[in-house]
Parts: C-alpha cells; sequence; structure tokens
C-alpha cells in the first residue's frame, strides 16, 4: 500500500500545529500549499491561521460521504433527459429514505433507467463529471445504468422514479434484499 501525504502528516505532526513552510522542508514537496489545501478539502488537516495547519484525528474529521452521495445525484438530475431512478434507489425514494439498501456503509449506488441506445452518451457524462459507473468501485458513490426499451416516470418529491407498482413487483421478486419495505412504501409521492 502507498504512503501518502495523510500518513506523512500524521506521522511528522500528529496533532500538533504546524506551517505549510515547516512542511515544505519536512516533506520536500514545493508544492506545499497546494497539497495542504487538497488536505483540507478532504477533511484530513485543518487550517487554524494563516499558513499552519493542524493534522485532525479521525474522530474529528467531518464525515464527507453526504456530501459525496449529494454531490453524485446532483449531476445525474442535471443529466439527459429521459431517466428515472430504478432499482434500489426507487425503493428508497417510494419509502420516503425510509428503506436503503448498500453494500457497505462507505458505498452509495444509484440506480438509473435510461433509453436503450443512450448508455454511450450517458457513461461519457458521468466520466466527464468524475462519477463512476463500473462495480469495481468499492468506496464512495457509483451510477448503475439500466437501459430499457420503454419505461414510465413518476415524480417522488420532485424527481424521476419509476412508479409505485414496479418498485412493488421488485420487492416482491427480491424478499431477501428488500424484507419489510413494502410496508414503508408512500400510497402517492
Amino acid at each position: 500500500m502507498p504512503l501518502t501525504y495523510n500518513d506523512v502528516v500524521s506521522s511528522l505532526f500528529g496533532g500538533k500545529t504546524f506551517s505549510s513552510r515547516e512542511f515544505a522542508r519536512r516533506t520536500g514537496n514545493p508544492r506545499a500549499a497546494k497539497v495542504l489545501s487538497e488536505l483540507k478539502h478532504r477533511g484530513l488537516v485543518e487550517r487554524v491561521g494563516r499558513g499552519t495547519y493542524r493534522c485532525l484525528s479521525p474522530a474529528d474529521r467531518p464525515d464527507l460521504r453526504g456530501v459525496e452521495w449529494a454531490r453524485v445525484r446532483s449531476i445525474v438530475l442535471s443529466g439527459p433527459e429521459p431517466k428515472a431512478w430504478a432499482g434500489e434507489t426507487a425503493a428508497e425514494h417510494w419509502t420516503g429514505g425510509r428503506y436503503k439498501v448498500a453494500p457497505s456503509l462507505y458505498s452509495r449506488v444509484f440506480s438509473l433507467a435510461i433509453p436503450s441506445g443512450r448508455e454511450k452518451r450517458w457513461k461519457k457524462y458521468l466520466a466527464d463529471h468524475g462519477v463512476s459507473t463500473t462495480a469495481r468501485k468499492r468506496v464512495g458513490a457509483r451510477v448503475e445504468l439500466i437501459p430499457r426499451h420503454h419505461f414510465v416516470v413518476s415524480l417522488v418529491n420532485g424527481e424521476p422514479v419509476l412508479p409505485r407498482s414496479e418498485v412493488v413487483g421488485l420487492i416482491k421478486g427480491h424478499p431477501g434484499t428488500y424484507g419489510d419495505a413494502r410496508e414503508l412504501l408512500l400510497e402517492r409521492p
């Protein structure tokens, strides 16, 4: 496993404050301000003053999962029409967010129904916005594209989702995955 700048900062400074100049001198990196800015953006260090930083302990770091998931969701909703949330994402919407299926605490799959023949366009659009569509991604968010010849769209809380009847069929067809999710379904969007 490669060594990262976060590992270096933790090892060199622990919880003590340090300057960008000190970071540059001790790591040999001439672009210390850029590296520290990226570490700050990722929630790994905190800027405590001009050119002064502190490494955050795991307990002090912000949970960036929600931010990343909201970013991906926004990108998908801004994408080409027509589209509709499908699969696990549709079930989540039709239950008002009360039922979610996730492979782990650190990954999120957004299932999206799109017209057949538009997979290339969607993959390019998502790649241009830094969103993964491959199942190899184990951490973060990815979009699963589900090409369909025909689909009907319902609006649930202002977002395009497959109809409730399809979600009921999905839940019935996969009781091991969805359990009692049917009891949580909203009657109307």
